[in-house]
């Protein structure tokens, strides 16, 4: 039996195995041949296609265990990261404050970092929990609403603080800031978020506002948060229909005090006195310090004139009392100005301005007691306010000039001297005399810049003076209180000086025994400079103050002048006689001048001049007048013509005049008045003054 293949090919050759023909067994045997050359053709093709396959295979294997490698490095890498980045954020966190946190949609927590233990001091339960920490939470009425509210309508919320006071009763704050988070589907699934303990935040916080509404020096409340009350007075007064009143409380010469004993015992002043007006007063009034020596007292639902008075009086009483200050027992007194709501005014603003204006009221009444506001005085306030405004903007354009009024010698006449009296060029009202203006300078810090404009002034006009060839007379210039108090009042005349090239000879200080006695060590010491640069000193309204002779020897003075209220008696009054002789003797005896002013009368100058004063002023020799009233006189003088009455048309008026020449006003220098010694060769001497 043949094999099948045999038969196979034998088929396809088309021969039967019966065949015994050699020429068919010849064909078969090619079409064998044949067919093993086809079948090795084949088995090669197959082992090379094998071949390729398994080339592919292991390439693609490499490929694989080479991106199975790279994958595993990666993910080793990234794991390794990881962790460092896990590690970070812990270690991160443990040096931090902050803790975080984790809830489900129900609000309960599901995670709580440990850091939560050590920012609140104990370690409540919270896992599964709504916000229960085991203690009581408080929050802000206002924060807790906006926060129920993110929470309640899935928002974000940021920097909600709450405080929960734990089981030992300490407070603690908290503050956190939480975002919802949702799943793939936009579904909730809870809140994550931060929290921080601040509690030394918020106490710091509040020592800033403690700091921001209580006066440092008294403990008391400040003009911000007695603002702050006033206005909610005014608030729960229109709603029950009550009232309440304001009383506005200054100190009365408290500089004094300051410039005496020092800053250090005006504080302690002020510390002890707050201290007992708050336990004077009934727990329900409020007292603030408004600043400097101003305190003010809210009297809650106090508006009887008869029960006002009464804790007014009380606050008088108060201040009173004597105190230990610097190792010395003092007294101060108060002036206090009442508004009551809502009679006086239903606002705030209203109300303290109308109880500042009656305490001004109270000051101008004599100081220490009480006045309530009236209209009038809040049209005298509003008027002073409205001329405050303008004076300062007269400063700025220099709106003064001065007037002139002459001393005479007593038994010639001749011009010895002229004093210098500043008015005030009103754009509007015209001349304006200083009994207007000057009491209002000096109590709103504005005589040394008027001093200062008078300084400059007067120096002008005796450069005018030499360049239209008349010799100048001696100015001199009042210098109030104030001024003299004020350190630049050497570096002002100085200033003047140099800038019209005025000598010292040619200006005289006057100054007010009350100016020198309010520091007389320092006093001496001006003095003493004023003399140095060759300025004349003159103590002015001899008599009316201290008087005393062993105070006279002590300051350095050229000469003293008589105060008019002693001439005015002159000569019938045995006592006005009797005081001015001996002034004139005493002077005399210190080798001082001695100058009578306010003469009237021949039989005032005749009686001076029988005593042996050395020069007066007033009317009977020439009123105040503008410089190019004087010019004329002065040129007659320089010539050898002087009238014995110097009677310009102007009018005297207490104050400071201002001086022009021709029709242009010579700007006005410091009412200050540093001097000069006069040279001997000195013609005449002149003064300005803020009281003529």
């Amino acid at each position: 039996m043949l094999h099948p293949l045999l038969l196979r090919q034998l088929r396809r050759a088309g021969l039967s195995a019966d065949v015994d023909d050699a020429v068919a067994f010849g064909e078969l045997l090619k079409h064998v041949s044949r067919a093993y050359a086809e079948h090795d053709q084949e088995r090669t093709l197959l082992e090379r296609s094998q071949d390729l396959a398994s080339q592919e295979m292991v390439a693609l294997n490499d490929a694989l265990r080479a991106e199975r490698d790279a994958l595993e490095q990666r993910v080793l890498d990234r794991t390794a990261a990881l962790e460092v980045s896990q590690s970070r954020l812990s270690s991160l966190l443990s040096l931090s404050a902050d803790w975080i946190w984790e809830q489900d949609a129900e609000l309960r927590f599901t995670y709580v970092s440990e850091e939560f233990s050590t920012a609140v001091g104990f370690a409540p339960r919270l896992i599964g929990k709504r916000h229960e920490f085991g203690a009581t939470i408080e929050a802000d009425g206002e924060a807790q609403a906006e926060y129920e509210r993110s929470v309640a309508e899935r928002r974000p919320y940021r920097d909600f603080t709450y405080a929960i006071v734990r089981p030992d009763g300490v407070k603690r704050w908290i503050r956190a800031s939480g975002e919802p988070v949702f799943d793939a589907d936009a579904v909730f699934r809870g809140y994550r978020g931060v929290g921080r303990d601040v509690t030394e935040i918020i106490a710091a916080h509040q020592v800033v506002k403690q700091m921001a509404q209580l006066d440092h020096l008294t403990g008391l409340p400040n003009r911000r948060l007695f603002l702050i009350e006033l206005d909610r007075a005014i608030a729960r007064a229109h709603r029950d229909g009550s009232g309440f009143s304001v009383c506005f409380v200054d100190l009365d010469r408290f500089k004094h005090v300051n410039d005496t004993l020092g800053h250090l015992a005006g504080d302690q002043l002020l510390a002890t006195l707050g201290k007992r007006l708050r336990a004077d007063l009934r727990a329900t009034d409020l007292v603030a310090r408004m600043g400097g020596d101003e305190f003010v007292v809210l009297l809650e639902g106090t508006t009887d004139p008869a029960d006002v008075s009464r804790l007014a009086g009380v606050l008088l009483g108060t201040v009173n009392q004597v105190l230990h200050v610097a190792g010395r027992d003092m007294q101060v007194s108060a002036s206090i100005g009442i508004a009551r709501y809502p009679d006086d005014g239903i606002d705030a603003t209203t109300l303290l301005s109308h109880a500042d204006s009656a305490m001004y009221e109270a000051k101008a009444a004599g100081k220490n007691r009480f006045h309530f506001h009236t209209e009038v005085a809040a049209r005298e306030a509003a008027r002073q306010f409205e001329l405050e405004a303008q004076l300062r903007l007269a400063i700025a354009r220099e709106e003064f000039e001065l007037h002139y009024q002459p001393k005479l010698g007593v038994d010639d006449r001749a011009v010895t001297a002229v004093e210098a009296l500043v008015r005030w060029r009103h754009p509007n009202r015209g001349l304006v005399m200083p009994g207007e203006f000057i009491a209002l300078a000096e109590d709103r810090g504005l005589i040394v810049a008027i001093g200062r404009l008078v300084i400059k002034m007067a120096c002008r006009q005796i450069a005018a003076w030499r360049r239209q060839g008349i010799e100048p007379p001696c100015v001199a210039i009042n210098v109030s209180a104030k001024q003299f108090a004020d350190d630049v009042l050497l570096a002002d005349l100085t200033a003047a000086m140099t800038e019209s090239s005025v000598g010292g000879g040619e200006l005289v200080v006057e100054l007010t025994e009350t100016a020198l006695m309010a520091d007389p060590e320092r006093a001496t010491g001006v003095l003493e400079a004023l003399r140095r640069l060759g300025v004349r000193i003159a103590i002015d309204d001899f008599g009316t103050g201290y008087s005393s002779l062993s105070y006279l020897k002590r300051f350095p003075a050229d000469e003293v002048k008589i105060d008019r209220s002693f001439v005015d008696g002159l000569p019938e009054d045995p006592d006005d006689l009797a005081i001015t002789q001996a002034v004139i003797a005493m002077a005399h005896s210190l080798g001082m001048k001695v100058v009578a002013e306010g003469v009237e009368t021949e039989a005032q100058r005749s009686a001076l001049a029988a005593m042996g004063c050395d020069q007066m002023q007033g009317y009977l020799l020439g009123r105040p007048m503008p410089v190019e009233d004087l010019v004329g006189r002065l040129s007659k003088a320089v010539h050898g013509a002087v009238a014995p009455v110097l009677d310009g048309p102007s009018v005297h008026v207490d104050g400071v005049a201002a001086t022009s020449v021709g029709s242009t006003p010579v700007s006005l220098g410091s009412p200050t008045c540093e001097g000069v010694h006069m040279p001997a060769g000195c013609a005449s001497q002149a003064s300005a003054s803020f009281t003529q």
